[in-house]
């Protein structure tokens, strides 16, 4: 495929604040950009130069030299036909993997990748038996995200609690006690190259990101293992684009994959102000076939989601008081319980200084 320079057409399958991010990128770095979605004031459409609704995916795609998309739930015939009239970055393959978690789960597994023990069932009532001899954490086969559809459950009163949500198919996976939840963020091109983002450490409520740290600290075996994993599936999917991996870091620093995401990811906002190339440039980068440097992360750094808070209900005063602080906002109209209507980066010179920063913004909410 022909290097894509600025002033060719990038299109995004999906309008939410992933898309708005790439958009931004795109328009910083000098491409054009549409958007598919069916809210014509959805989060990219309102930064983006054009917005098509899914019925008229002909139009945008013919309005696109390339396309990706900036969610894993997009429609996937949607999608599909997209990718008939134009190159998908990454690949609707890698899409229909990912919107299954047990088509997820068993490719992982059936390539050797580390995961926890797991089971599929066609609805919950296997989970009884299973409960008996282990910790479970069920999810919905489709459709989960944010902790939707995700059901932790330690004994059977847990069962019994959740009984009526499970009449679908799920994946029950063996409860895991890890000791960190870690992210990495690993870009490759069409040629195989690629460029890994730091280890991030994790902090996650009921399945939903609540903040983020970078670097993440843990130890030198456990961030070359998190690196190489990353890289590998990369390889083994093919990606042509961006891809996270959500790991758990055991006791005894070994990793296993919790999952992945074949798009930027949440934990990977903080490069937007503490990497010299944020995960959305890399990933037109990747797609447009632009040189792709390995990042350097500027300075340490964490990332807090702003969830179910709208712009009156934020202190601008005394957050933005304090240096080294970014603020996202998403352009949602609607403030619901728990949806994700920004993430402020914070910025600092030590771990201490990001911890401290952190604690005070909480306590303006």
């Amino acid at each position: 495929m022909p290097v894509l320079y600025p002033d060719s057409g990038i299109g995004i399958i999906g309008g939410g604040q992933l898309g708005r991010m790439i958009v931004l990128e795109c328009r910083r770095l000098g491409y054009s950009t549409s958007v598919l979605d069916p809210d014509p004031e959805c989060p990219a459409a309102q930064v983006a130069e054009r917005a098509f609704h899914p019925d008229d995916a002909d139009s945008f795609a013919d309005d696109c030299d390339i396309a990706t998309y900036e969610f894993e739930h997009v429609g996937i015939d949607t999608a599909r036909y997209v990718e008939s009239k134009v190159k998908v970055s990454p690949a609707t393959s890698v899409l229909s993997i990912k919107q299954n978690r047990v088509s997820e789960k068993t490719y992982l597994a059936a390539r050797g990748f580390p995961v926890p023990r797991f089971w599929i069932l066609n609805d919950g009532s296997g989970i009884k038996t299973l409960i008996e001899k282990t910790a479970i954490v069920a999810k919905i086969s489709k459709g989960g995200y944010d902790g939707k559809g995700l059901y932790i459950m330690k004994n059977l009163k847990d069962f019994e609690k959740f009984r009526d949500e499970l009449n679908v198919e799920i994946v029950a996976e063996e409860f895991i006690p890890f000791k960190k939840e870690i992210s990495v963020i690993c870009a490759r091109n069409e040629k195989g190259d690629t460029a890994v983002y730091p280890v991030v450490e994790n902090v996650h409520d009921s399945g939903i990101l609540l903040y983020s740290f970078a670097p993440a600290d843990i130890g030198k075996r456990a961030q070359k293992r998190a690196y190489e994993i990353a890289s590998e599936l990369a390889r083994t999917l093919e990606l042509t684009g961006i891809l996270c991996v959500e790991m758990f870091l055991l006791e005894n620093d070994d990793l296993l994959i919790n999952e992945f995401a074949p798009r930027p990811h949440n934990s990977g906002h903080y490069t937007l102000d503490a990497c010299d190339i944020s995960q959305f440039e890399m990933l037109i980068r990747a797609m447009c076939g632009l040189p792709m440097t390995e990042p350097s992360l500027l300075c340490n750094a964490a990332m807090l989601n702003i969830l179910g808070k709208g712009v009156n209900d934020l202190n601008f005063q005394k957050i933005l008081a304090l240096p080294g602080i970014k603020i996202h906002l998403y352009g949602k109209k609607e403030v619901r319980e728990r949806r994700k209507m920004g993430h402020i980066n914070i910025l600092g010179r030590t771990p201490e200084e990001i911890k401290e920063k952190l604690d005070c913004i909480k306590g303006f909410f």
